[in-house]
């Protein structure tokens, strides 16, 4: 005989519409990270300057450094905040993800800047890639496990895999936004096109602070350490 499940309490859904709000705003919020696999491919191939000690190097290079650049900072962020939290208060989830945001901001403003200051017909060094790869991957590390450790903190019990099956929608829906606004590519000035996604970085920031502050108090009343979100 199958155990009746418990009946839903007040925090419960009001932790059940707040994941379901937070969907949307996680969609918006990987748009810069996803596109990448994107408009960042066409822009690198033609704008940036790959050859390297006469070779020139395929424009896959960027999706491997992106690769390597991105896994080592899953790790380097997750020994900081275990280092951070022997001393000091860790900070919460969606602490960590405005925090991401931030650094997602300024990723793009790498590029947008890259953009908008070299001169039509030359190729952009790799400075400002290696930057916005270095300030992305750090925002990576601060949004999608952190964020993943927070749908499943606030998922009630009685559906928690249903949640974390819904925070997947996030991805679906944030990989189709990124093929839209990549058709945006050739129509936009290029510093404009990458403003637009600091924008997307800024805009989920936002609702994440809004969030943090309204519902947080309720919501949130533990903090986990580094390891439980890596």
């Amino acid at each position: 005989q199958a155990t009746p499940r418990a009946a839903f309490t007040r925090q419960d859904w009001l932790a059940l519409i707040a994941v379901l709000l937070l969907i949307p705003v996680m969609a918006i919020a990987i748009v810069p990270n996803n596109q990448i696999f994107n408009a960042y491919l066409i822009w690198g191939d033609e704008r940036f300057d790959l050859v390297f000690f006469g070779t020139r190097l395929p424009t896959s290079f960027l999706v491997t450094l992106d690769a390597i650049v991105s896994v080592s900072f899953l790790a380097i962020v997750a020994l900081f905040y275990r280092w951070y939290g022997k001393r000091w208060q860790e900070p919460d989830e969606l602490t960590k993800m405005i925090i991401g945001s931030l650094f997602s901001i300024c990723g793009m403003l790498c590029l947008a800047t890259a953009a908008a200051t070299t001169p039509a017909g030359e190729k952009i060094g790799l400075f400002w890639p290696m930057m916005f790869e270095l300030l992305n991957s750090i925002a990576f590390s601060h949004i999608l496990p952190v964020s993943l450790a927070l749908f499943s903190r606030l998922a009630p019990k009685a559906i928690n895999a249903t949640v974390i099956g819904l925070y997947y929608l996030a991805f679906f829906t944030g990989n189709s936004i990124v093929g839209w606004v990549g058709g945006f590519y050739e129509t936009m000035t290029t510093p404009a096109f990458w403003l637009m996604h600091a924008g997307f970085a800024a805009a989920s920031g936002v609702v994440f602070l809004i969030f943090k502050l309204l519902l947080a108090p309720r919501l949130l009343g533990d903090t986990r350490t580094a390891e439980e979100y890596f």
